[in-house]
């Protein structure tokens, strides 16, 4: 079930993915993990315009904490820390004529509360305060937050289905901006290799056993990844996703306060992974179907942004517990 939920999650718009693939977990933290821990670095090539001349390339670099503050016998708190470095460089403009570049931070802070109940029930709060855009960082309308109110219902034997509630606030979210209060509301199951979480705005399915790892996510982000067993802790890796990342530049005007940049990413590569210690992954692809433009809505930002030519990236990225 980890494994469906982080898939389902990591897509979502709840918080980010090292504190949030635990929140419907029913199973108490095993006693020897109190840290977690996640780094990633991402490079893609320069890309030009397709129609007019500039070209521009993205290095981000992300970082990520949690640590089990409290733990009691039905409660956990976790407090976490997320941190980010995206960096675009070149000499594209948009069409408004902004120079999109220049490196753009993200920082962001809070707690984790969640009380496992009998039958399989898991309830709690999580909130955080967050600061995003270029320096000077934290000026007075670079602070957003984010609240979730959430819940799992056991269903079945011994709660092995659930009924998952969410109801999620976050002043910087991509998407849906026109609903302040974003809920979720699916029902999760698990038959032998089979996971499926099936509701609203996400529905997940995975199918795994000891050689294949298979997950498929629908819904306005959309993903699907396949990872095979080499030898031991080794895995080939292919990954399809719909990716969205937005920043805040500095001297922008009110109603175009987000540079948003979409694309869907392919790629491949290697996995290692000692569960649940220790993952890590090296994966080569290519983004396509990308946009960049500046304005509070998504839509209009990839309707009338830049249109950003296909190009190959790395991403490395790790996670450990301990």
């Amino acid at each position: 079930m980890r494994a469906a939920l982080a898939a389902l999650l990591a897509m979502s718009c709840l918080p980010g993915l090292d504190e949030a693939w635990q929140l419907f977990d029913p199973r108490p933290t095993p006693p020897a993990i109190a840290w977690r821990a996640s780094a990633e670095l991402r490079v893609i090539a320069e890309a030009d315009d397709r129609e007019r001349p500039g070209s521009l390339a993205l290095d981000r670099e992300a970082l990520g904490l949690g640590w089990l503050a409290a733990r009691g016998e039905r409660d956990e708190l976790w407090l976490h820390a997320r941190a980010a470095r995206t960096a675009l460089r070149g000499d594209a403009r948009l069409p408004s004529g902004v120079d999109p570049s220049g490196v753009y931070h993200e920082a962001a802070a809070g707690a984790t509360w969640k009380r496992l109940a009998s039958g399989g029930d898991v309830y709690g709060l999580a909130a955080a305060a967050s600061v995003l855009g270029q320096p000077p960082l934290f000026a007075d309308d670079g602070w957003g937050g984010s609240a979730t109110a959430f819940a799992r219902l056991g269903l079945g034997e011994e709660g092995r289905d659930g009924l998952l509630l969410a109801l999620h606030y976050d002043s910087e979210r991509a998407l849906w901006r026109d609903i302040p209060l974003l809920p979720l509301l699916a029902w999760q199951g698990q038959r032998g290799s089979w996971s499926l979480v099936l509701g609203v705005p996400f529905t997940m399915v995975a199918w795994r056993d000891e050689q294949w790892r298979i997950a498929a996510v629908l819904g306005p982000t959309p993903s699907a990844s396949v990872a095979r067993r080499l030898s031991g802790p080794w895995f080939l890796v292919a990954d399809g996703r719909w990716a969205r990342w937005q920043g805040r530049r500095d001297g922008r005007p009110e109603d175009e306060a987000r540079l948003q940049l979409s694309q869907w990413e392919w790629s491949g590569g290697l996995r290692w992974t000692v569960a649940p210690p220790i993952l890590a992954e090296l994966l080569l692809g290519a983004a396509t179907a990308r946009r960049l433009g500046e304005d509070d809505d998504a839509d209009d930002a990839r309707r009338d942004g830049l249109r950003w030519e296909a190009a190959p990236f790395a991403v490395l990225r790790g996670r450990v517990v301990w």
